[in-house]
């Protein structure tokens, strides 16, 4: 997990060792005040200290920070592996700049909930925005970036870097070049870069830091060796540092070392682990299992108390730990300083390690954070802990859109243990559908459907049985697919009509937009009416807000005006009260809804804003239903208002997209009944009196008199008697004045309406 923090007035992380940094170019050397009022001088986008582990990045940070020239304050986020989730990364880092100015987020921030909103098209234009507001300039570290490994990270930070705003300034610490636009940065002038040469010790600064700081009194030669064994690695020569203040003849020791073959790292981090005290030795192992420390947890994982002695001290003794905060009650350890502990660990107890993960595991599920709980739970190997933890918060981070997260989780445990649990078959096949990867998720809903015919269907208070149902009821919806939709939902229903609401709110919401589809707007409003109240008493607000989109258009619809003003008055009340809503695809329909409405009421211009932002994020949906009926509904408006041909290119779209549908329903006549309304399509020259306008069954009942079906087939598929479906052919004999089945579908085509 990452930390964030804000460093004002002398609340820096204090330096470990003694840094240097240098400007990119020229790459002669500098003094160090010269390098740190370089770094404190005129601003610019981005600084990139870049090297590898051990060599001051950090501390070069802080040294910075703690400059007296230095007035800006500062932001930290620590990076950890974890934050491979573009959410969390861009929640972490706005929070951390939200510690200066609560403002910073009051509308990015939010919006990162909604699943599917864009990053760079939505949420980083209005952290701009509100970052330009801010009074005063600020610094915002990302420390550690190269353990982001997202492309869809690197590509929301090349557009903040791109857009960034003048108060302020980004600077990174990294092993490796991040992915980011710096050969164009570099050409502007805009780019700073720090790297291994210049953070390099020379003999001077050597001994600078090897007899003024830390009193070891070595002689000219000792401090020459040691730092061509070490290379002027910062990291090696304060391993040496800790190695030599402990020992009676430090010159004996160099002599020793200057002898020995062994890697640097490896002989001098033993030979500091082998001179300390028995309980700081152990304390340091044990507690390396954590990415974060503070006082609690680590006495919960070693098994006893004196943590808080423990931490201070090795603060003191400017041991490899970095405070994360600044009452100092968060820590971790120097990165490479705790790969060393884990390495030691490894070799030295193996299997107390998985004991330290499992109390780790423990004492944050009991403090609320469940995605450590998750981490440590599987590093521990207790996979069947892991699960059940998943399983139990997954709803949570799915409604905060943390995807990405949810992936990880799965993907660190064995494949043979998710694939031999439906319950997590079925997760797995949730999260892959909503983050557009529907191949992938077809082949886990197939797993979840096996598992769950075989077994319990029950997960918590879930079925797996009618959450496999709505995972492919929501796959039918994106493809269009009224009929397939369904055949799925139906029998769902009515097995299980007291099952789980999170999965029952899909359920009714595809049902009931399938119906309407259908052509039964009535029975389809009170299926939506039901949907909405199952979605409110899931507390599911993501699929409430589709729920209540289809509804109020329902109404609308069928013309209950009135109906449809007050289930958009909650509609809008949910969205004030979870703005991240406002950008999120499932507010389409409520757009067009409120468009319809206003048509309604003469307010065409209103309407013609209202429809332009439902179809903005009905595209961005992908729903094929909701972006064909919203671009009808505008068509319609745009010919009120006279946009004849705006009208006549929305209605082609209309078309093709229900064209491209698996089976569009009644899409098709709603889209001709507007050309015709719009007089879009060439009118016949003459009219029986006896022609008037089919009704949604009757053009339902038409479309299907078009293919090989019978008449009973006809009414299996739109579930109505077979006397239904013969009184429905005779009324549209009747009105398009024709005698036959075939002059019917002749007809028919004549006129567009298929």
């Amino acid at each position: 997990m990452s930390t964030y923090m804000s460093t004002e007035v002398d609340e820096a992380p204090r330096p470990l060792i003694q840094s240097k940094l240098e400007a990119p170019v020229p790459r002669q050397h500098v003094s160090r005040r010269e390098l740190l009022e370089l770094c404190a001088g005129p601003p610019r986008k981005l600084t990139l200290i870049r090297a590898p582990a051990g060599w001051g990045k950090s501390t070069l940070l802080a040294d910075w920070h703690a400059l007296e020239s230095e007035t800006r304050p500062f932001a930290w986020v620590a990076l950890d592996g974890g934050d491979n989730d573009p959410v969390q990364f861009w929640t972490y880092l706005i929070h951390a700049l939200r510690t200066l100015d609560p403002s910073a987020g009051e509308v990015s921030l939010p919006m990162l909930r909604a699943p599917r909103v864009s990053v760079v098209d939505d949420v980083l234009p209005a952290l701009c925005n509100e970052l330009t507001a801010l009074p005063h300039q600020v610094v915002l570290v990302l420390d550690d970036y190269h353990l982001v490994r997202n492309p869809e990270i690197d590509e929301g930070l090349s557009f903040l870097l791109e857009h960034l705003p003048q108060t302020l300034e980004l600077v990174l610490s990294s092993r490796s070049e991040p992915a980011l636009p710096l050969a164009r940065l570099r050409a502007r002038g805009e780019l700073a870069e720090i790297d291994a040469q210049q953070l390099r010790f020379s003999d001077e600064e050597a001994d600078l830091f090897l007899n003024d700081l830390h009193g070891l009194d070595l002689d000219r030669g000792d401090v020459i060796r040691l730092r061509e064994l070490t290379e002027g690695w910062a990291a090696g020569l304060y391993l040496a540092t800790l190695t030599i203040r402990g020992r009676a003849s430090a010159h004996e020791f160099i002599e020793a070392f200057a002898g020995d073959n062994r890697h640097v790292v490896d002989y001098l981090s033993s030979e500091v682990l082998a001179g300390l005290p028995e309980e700081m030795r152990g304390f340091l192992l044990h507690t390396s299992v954590l990415q974060r420390l503070c006082a609690p947890l680590c006495d919960a994982v070693t098994d006893r108390p004196g943590s808080v002695r423990m931490l201070h001290e090795l603060e003191r003794s400017n041991f490899f730990l970095i405070p994360l905060d600044a009452k100092r009650e968060w820590y971790c350890y120097h990165q490479l300083f705790g790969e060393l502990l884990r390495h030691e660990l490894a070799l030295a107890e193996p299997e107390h390690a998985r004991t330290l993960h499992r109390r780790a595991s423990t004492w944050h599920r009991e403090h609320g954070d469940p995605s450590e709980a998750i981490h440590h739970a599987t590093a521990a190997g207790d996979v069947a802990d892991a699960s059940e933890l998943i399983l139990r918060h997954w709803i949570e981070f799915r409604n905060e859109a943390r995807l990405e997260t949810l992936l990880a989780w799965l993907d660190d445990l064995p494949p043979e243990t998710v694939r031999g649990d439906a319950r997590l078959c079925l997760v797995t096949a949730s999260t892959l559908q909503e983050v557009g990867r529907i191949a992938e998720a077809d082949q886990w809903l197939d797993a979840a459907a096996r598992g769950a015919a075989g077994g319990s269907l029950l997960a918590g208070p879930a079925s797996v049985a009618s959450g496999v149902a709505a995972c492919q009821a929501i796959n039918q919806y994106f493809l269009g697919d009224v009929s397939g939709i369904a055949e799925t939902a139906r029998p769902a229903l009515e097995l299980e009509e007291a099952g789980s609401d999170y999965w029952r709110s899909a359920l009714l919401t595809t049902f009931g937009v399938s119906v309407f589809l259908g052509g039964e707007g009535r029975i389809a409003s009170a299926l939506l009416d039901e949907a909405v109240t199952s979605s409110e008493e899931s507390g599911h607000s993501l699929a409430l807000i589709h729920a209540l989109g289809w509804c109020a258009v329902v109404h609308a619809e069928i013309g209950d005006s009135g109906r449809a003003d007050r289930v958009l008055d909650d509609t809008e009340a949910l969205r004030r009260r979870q703005t991240g809503l406002t950008k999120y695809f499932g507010m389409s329909m409520a757009h067009v809804a409120r468009g319809k409405l206003l048509e309604r009421q003469s307010r065409l211009r209103e309407a013609d804003e209202v429809l332009a932002r439902g179809i903005e994020l009905a595209r961005r949906g992908d729903a094929k239903f909701d972006l064909s009926y919203g671009l009808l509904t505008h068509a319609g408006v745009k010919g009120g208002l006279g946009d004849r041909r705006a009208a006549k290119d929305m209605l082609r779209e209309a078309r093709q997209t229900a064209e491209s549908c698996a089976d569009p329903g009644v899409l098709p006549e709603l889209v001709a009944r507007v050309e015709r309304r719009l007089r879009l399509v060439p009118s016949r020259t003459t009219r029986t009196p006896y022609e008037e306008d089919l009704s949604d069954r009757e053009l339902a009942v038409l479309r299907l008199l078009a293919t090989d079906l019978t008449q009973r087939e006809i009414g299996e598929a739109l579930y109505v008697s077979f006397n239904t479906v013969k009184t429905h052919v005779k009324s549209i004999f009747r009105k398009l004045d024709v005698a036959t089945r075939p002059d019917a579908v002749s007809r028919a085509r004549e006129l567009r309406l298929l």
